[in-house]
């Protein structure tokens, strides 16, 4: 990186410089002494791509957040790509869980930081280095770029995204539907945007659990999305996926508004609260019949939920999912695959965004 970056470069972090054309013959190296004490470990590789050069340290903690649950070999990219000389610096690692005060099982890490990266020279270093036969998960941070092109997303098992970093959403969502619709494509497409509003969709299914409140829902005519700095995203899909589980369409005109044949039209709000980080914070629906409020205090890992019907009410806590970035990670993928929600409620979401 330039000059003004190299503090980001921990060694201490990253672990052990290598020449590019060494790393494989440095990591069988890290296993070579007598500890017979370490064992290493992989069930999958996967690979972090960024162009935010002070995210390296960062991504090196998700890293080992992540290996602690998922044994894997773990490949972390750094891309300045408008750099006019290119060059790359390659590091090598292993985190490693403990057992009886020593070293147990070990997962590897490669880290790798470059300057005028080409999709070229990116996709030929995760192909290199991947882990045998083994599945890829590929987590791209921030804007969906060039250097993600079909040459590499069609190895990708599974693609993590987070929409709340694109400056166009819209234009976004359209080229990685179009990349995961491709005939050479395979890769299972999840959202950090999304795995957000879980905590908030699961305590408004159990709000509505009861039979005189679901007969209410086709009254229902307002919906406010509270939500944080930066997390509009995922307030929009919470929205759109209300909207189509009440079968509704986005309504022509000014202003955000769902209708449905039939039933009354829904004012939809979506605001960002003045305090706090937690990216989702409260969801109101009412009707005529039927009041729903679902709370979450910023400092809380709670969400309150409240439910008003003339003949039963509900008013209990339940605990929040995790909104750590590694933790949502390392959740997903123990479960891949489980987002045919999001695929239902993406038609709506795009309409809105339009």
């Amino acid at each position: 990186m330039t000059a003004t970056n190299e503090p980001v470069l921990d060694t201490t972090v990253l672990g052990q410089e290598v020449p590019l054309n060494r790393v494989d013959q440095a990591l069988r190296e890290l296993w070579a002494d007598d500890d017979t004490s370490k064992t290493r470990a992989s069930l999958m590789n996967v690979a972090i791509y960024s162009e935010d050069a002070g995210s390296l340290e960062r991504n090196t903690q998700l890293l080992g957040e992540i290996t602690m649950q998922h044994s894997c070999r773990s490949l972390l990219i750094v891309n300045a790509p408008n750099a006019s000389k290119p060059s790359a610096r390659a590091w090598v690692t292993a985190h490693c869980q403990l057992y009886d005060g020593k070293r147990s099982v070990c997962c590897e890490q490669i880290s790798l930081v470059m300057e005028g990266g080409t999709a070229d020279s990116i996709r030929n270093f995760v192909f290199a280095h991947l882990d045998s036969d083994l599945p890829l998960t590929v987590w791209w941070q921030g804007e969906l770029t060039k250097r993600l092109d079909e040459r590499f997303y069609s190895v990708i098992d599974a693609l993590i995204i987070d929409s709340s970093q694109w400056a166009d959403p819209a234009c976004s969502l359209r080229g990685v539907l179009a990349a995961r619709n491709n005939r050479t494509s395979r890769f299972d497409l999840s959202d950090l945007s999304w795995m957000r509003s879980h905590f908030m969709r699961m305590a408004l299914a159990s709000s509505c659990h009861h039979a005189m409140v679901r007969a209410e829902l086709p009254k229902l005519n307002h919906l406010a999305v509270t939500h944080g700095a930066g997390h509009r995203m995922s307030a929009l899909m919470l929205a759109a996926w209300i909207g189509t589980q009440l079968k509704c369409r986005l309504a022509a005109g000014e202003g955000l508004r769902f209708e449905r044949d039939g039933g009354t039209a829904i004012e939809v709000s979506v605001t960002e609260a003045h305090n706090g980080k937690c990216p989702l914070q409260a969801l109101e629906l009412s009707g005529p019949g039927v009041s729903i409020s679902i709370r979450r205090d910023p400092k809380s890992c709670f969400v309150h939920a409240k439910m008003e019907h003339k003949h039963h009410q509900r008013d209990d806590v339940q605990p929040a999912d995790l909104s750590d970035d590694g933790d949502l990670i390392a959740e997903q993928m123990g479960r891949l695959g489980g987002t045919t929600l999001y695929f239902e409620m993406l038609p709506l979401l795009q309409a809105m965004l339009e």
